[in-house]
């Protein structure tokens, strides 16, 4: 079967609200405006796309994650590869010296990447090239579907809300293994605030704008009452029938929409090792998040 051809790029539909599997695409070769232009066109439709069987050094990875857009620097800087800071790394791995080779335990509370910046994340990019049998699977959840089945009454009340998401934010509590952030570290993000509904700006679509781990307050609520607002949409959000989870092989690169999406990663048995290899797309547009 040919490959990089916009004929032959198929996309089978994982779940009702999200996710495609796609088949045609060798991402370690270069790609032409017209194959990319499907391959964007699909992430929009579905907002995680998964191939299979994705053989990519750095360069090739990195190649390909800028064409939907700049790439950010994590401000981790140590969870990096030195040659390629772009890259980030996640991993049960570890060095000689006994520390992990990357980012230890991370992302197993639903999140979207960033909240915490003035312009998160558009999407982000995420190749393994280890992992355990078993368990270790991430899993997404549509933001969009779970706006759209809320009642009238619940979107009227969170129309117009603002929260502040803010990265120190239960940081220690989630990373005990972890130094705690530098003054450095959050200097470089600060809290920010986000309207708890977005508009997607290139689908137009509404959707919940939610992030357990960061939001901190909502104006015009008591801390308390922000939590309780925030679990509750969370938990609606994160029902079965807006999620897809998907098992990971080798070779496997999960793209997905953080603009539109909370996603987590799963326990698994850590006598297996679980290496990641992950990009992520700054939002370059306008946030669009004026629901009015």
């Amino acid at each position: 079967m040919a490959v990089n051809d916009p004929s032959t790029i198929t996309a089978k539909r994982l779940t009702k609200h999200i996710a495609a599997e796609i088949s045609g695409a060798d991402l370690s070769k270069p790609l032409s405006d017209k194959v990319f232009a499907k391959i964007r066109e699909l992430f929009l439709e579905h907002a995680v796309l998964v191939f299979h069987d994705q053989k990519m050094n750095n360069e090739q990875l990195m190649d390909f994650s800028q064409r939907f857009g700049r790439l950010d620097v994590h401000h981790l800087i140590e969870h990096t590869l030195p040659e390629h800071p772009e890259i980030r790394i996640l991993t049960n791995k570890k060095k000689k010296d006994g520390q992990y080779m990357g980012a230890y335990n991370a992302g197993h509370n639903w999140h979207t990447d960033q909240s915490f910046k003035e312009k998160p994340m558009l999407g982000t990019l995420l190749l393994c090239d280890e992992c355990p049998p078993e368990g270790g699977n991430t899993e997404f959840a549509s933001l969009t579907a779970a706006y759209d089945a809320l009642s009238d009454e619940a979107k009227q009340k969170i129309e117009h809300m603002i929260a502040t998401h803010d990265r120190n934010y239960s940081y220690n509590k989630r990373y005990p293994e972890r130094p705690p952030l530098s003054d450095d570290q959050l200097k470089q993000v600060p809290p920010v605030t986000h309207p708890m509904v977005r508009i997607h700006r290139e689908t137009g679509r509404k959707g919940l704008y939610i992030s357990l781990s960061c939001i901190r307050d909502i104006e015009g609520m008591t801390r308390e009452e922000a939590r309780a607002l925030v679990e509750q949409l969370n938990e609606h959000a994160t029902q079965p029938e807006y999620v897809y989870s998907h098992h990971w092989k080798v070779g496997d690169l999960v793209v997905w929409d953080n603009r539109c999406l909370l996603h987590r990663a799963t326990p698994f048995d850590e006598s297996h090792i679980r290496f990641m290899r992950r990009t992520q797309i700054k939002e370059d547009g306008p946030f669009s998040a004026d629901a009015a």
